[in-house]
């Protein structure tokens, strides 16, 4: 997923024609905003920074809100315009295939007592459903057109399955908000690596359908003129 944002990065250049220095230019940006999500959140969760869930809003919730404003100024600003551009609409939906090894993942941790049922497919959890759908309309994408509205649709059902699993893992958490009595409670994700289900994985997501909300409005506008 790392390596897709980094190779889109560099390749969003081919639609205006940037020589080999701008794209590393930009290519450098994005991994560098990517590595400080990572190196910050993972540094926290080695230092047990992010497990005290007695205090509200616990620290992990903290930290994923910080990072979820990040990813939004951050595909709205200048990288996210350049990939909103560059990369092919086919390619920004089937993106959100990596969404179906995230819940295969989820389901393999539930099995092993580390997860509660209701944040996998087994239970209140369909963003598998996002996943096996973008591998699918990408495909069409690429071998023709669509309605702008299909892909919208899509693209708004995609960003409310993501929204779902989010709120249901705030509330399989051990807070005062914690409505799920299922077990374990959810407090996997305040330890390394799994804090990264969170803090890179699920701002992948919403990165990916930001993109997407931004080339339907570029593809709109291009018309009109």
């Amino acid at each position: 997923m790392s390596l897709a944002l980094l190779v889109a990065t560099w390749r969003s250049g081919d639609a205006s024609a940037e020589g080999p220095t701008v794209r590393a230019r930009w290519t450098a940006l994005a991994a560098g905003a990517l590595a400080v999500v990572i190196a910050a959140s993972l540094g926290l969760a080695w230092r047990g920074a992010l497990r005290d869930f007695s205090s509200f809003p616990p620290p992990v919730m903290r930290l994923v809100v910080g990072v979820t404003v990040f990813t939004v100024v951050f595909a709205m600003g200048p990288v996210g315009t350049r990939l909103a551009r560059g990369v092919p609409l086919a390619g920004l939906v089937a993106f959100q295939g990596f969404r179906v090894v995230v819940e295969v993942v989820l389901f393999a941790l539930h099995r092993e007592g580390a997860l509660p049922v209701q944040m996998t497919f087994e239970g209140l959890n369909f963003d598998v459903v996002s996943g096996l759908s973008a591998l699918a309309l990408g495909a069409i994408l690429w071998r023709g057109r669509l309605p702008r509205w299909v892909v919208l649709a899509w693209n708004v059902i995609g960003l409310a399955l993501l929204l779902n699993i989010v709120v249901i893992a705030v509330l399989s958490m051990p807070t005062r908000l914690r409505v799920f009595a299922a077990e374990p409670p959810n407090v996997l994700v305040a330890e390394p690596p799994f804090v990264l289900l969170p803090t890179v994985l699920v701002q992948a997501a919403l990165f990916g359908h930001l993109l997407v909300f931004r080339r339907l409005r570029f593809d709109a506008l291009a018309k009109v003129r």
